[in-house]
């Protein structure tokens, strides 16, 4: 797969080249790199400078209710854990994980369930991906009749399934085609569209600042910028100067900073040196599902409480697996929560047999039992009420080439 060099680009940083699939050594060059560290100031510093914030966020006409927001996360960012972090607060939107729009048009059993919802869980978005402008297009109209507030395409995704296909951060390789397809969207139906997507293909091909102008000229609502390039993949830090780079290229549209970050002192820095109008947060919810509400705290008056106790973290525990059995039959809500479970008792500094063992449930009996055990013992330390030190969800590593 080659991405186009494509001279209507008008960007220098884009040379007609094939695509390399070794292993990156250098993600991206010296004028998009952040030499800062991220997360140097953990959740639990209450203290965080706050810098200039831009107004209230608005996609279209649909104003959120916050600057924060969860990104779509493959197997969870489900309903019961959008219920779990709406009902602590502070969430602006949620997403849901990525709709292939084939599959939706099929009506197929597995995608409904995806994109079902809740009345505690609005706003909320669907992102969908397709190389097909028809098929978009057409699944867009179907997503509106079901009263979804805003629809995301995903031009980020870097698995090889979808990005070779040309769908996903595979669209960065074409420009004409990909415009139009975005444009056939936004076109097809009244809710505002917005499009998430990374730098670029890759360090020679840094299109997001093109494409940024671009579709705002076709009426995107708004730009959630992923500060890596596709052959970076989750490797290195993110390029806060490049999102940056995409904020200068629009003019009126939000443009919603996304990667590393997983605290309050890290979203003040993606405020503060990229002039994003909003925040995306994916993994360092499932660590610490108060982070928006702590953020939204932060915002308002300078100073944020901890994230939740032991024992809170074992009642919301408890909550987002019930949320999970009315969706699903209890043999299966036990299997499905498990990989959720994970995170919670991670975060919960639960020692690593009772997690081991956690993971070997399979009816609500054993789920109950097990459960027991871990309250009985409490985490390391035996802290119960107290904050506990964050935990740390690892993110997919190797050659992207090979994802």
């Amino acid at each position: 797969m080659r991405c186009s060099r494509a001279a209507e680009l008008r960007l220098q940083s884009v040379p007609s080249k094939p695509i390399r699939t070794n292993p990156i050594k250098s993600a991206i060059p010296d004028a998009f790199r952040s030499d800062r560290p991220s997360g140097q100031e953990g959740n639990n510093d209450a203290h965080v400078e706050r810098p200039e914030f831009a107004g209230p966020v608005k996609y279209g006409e649909l104003r959120l209710p916050s600057r924060y927001l969860l990104s779509p996360l493959a197997g969870f960012t489900t309903l019961p854990f959008r219920r779990i972090v709406r009902n602590i607060g502070g969430v602006g939107l949620a997403t849901t994980d990525l709709v292939n729009c084939r599959a939706l048009l099929e009506k197929n059993s597995r995608t409904m369930q995806i994109i079902e919802t809740h009345d505690e869980d609005q706003p909320f978005a669907v992102q969908i991906f397709g190389s097909d402008p028809g098929h978009m297009a057409e699944a867009a109209q179907f997503l509106e009749t079901r009263h979804v507030a805003t629809i995301d395409i995903n031009m980020g995704c870097p698995v090889n399934r979808i990005a070779g296909a040309g769908s996903g951060a595979g669209m960065m390789c074409s420009t004409e085609s990909t415009i139009k397809l975005v444009q056939r969207v936004v076109e097809a139906v009244r809710i505002p569209v917005s499009v998430k997507m990374r730098l670029g293909w890759d360090a020679d091909n840094l299109t997001a600042p093109f494409f940024a102008a671009e579709f705002e000229q076709v009426g995107v609502c708004a730009i959630a910028i992923h500060g890596r390039t596709r052959e970076q993949g989750f490797s290195g830090s993110v390029s806060r100067p490049g999102i940056r780079k995409v904020v200068e290229a629009v003019r009126k549209i939000p443009v919603v900073g996304n990667g590393d970050v997983r605290s309050v002192a890290d979203a003040a820095q993606m405020i503060r040196e990229t002039g994003c109008q909003a925040v995306s947060i994916g993994r360092a919810a499932l660590a610490n599902p108060w982070i928006f509400r702590q953020l939204d705290q932060w915002e308002r008056t300078g100073e944020f409480e901890p994230a939740g106790t032991f024992e809170e973290r074992l009642e919301l525990m408890k909550t987002q697996f019930r949320y999970m059995q009315d969706a699903h039959p209890p043999h299966r809500a036990v299997i499905l929560f498990r990989k959720m479970a994970h995170w919670y008792l991670k975060g919960m500094r639960i020692r690593k047999k009772l997690r081991g063992d956690f993971q070997k449930v399979k009816t609500t009996q054993e789920f109950d039992e097990a459960l027991e055990v871990i309250r009985r013992e409490g985490p390391v330390g035996g802290n119960r009420t107290g904050v506990l030190t964050d935990c740390h969800v690892p993110v997919p590593g190797g050659p992207v080439d090979k994802w």
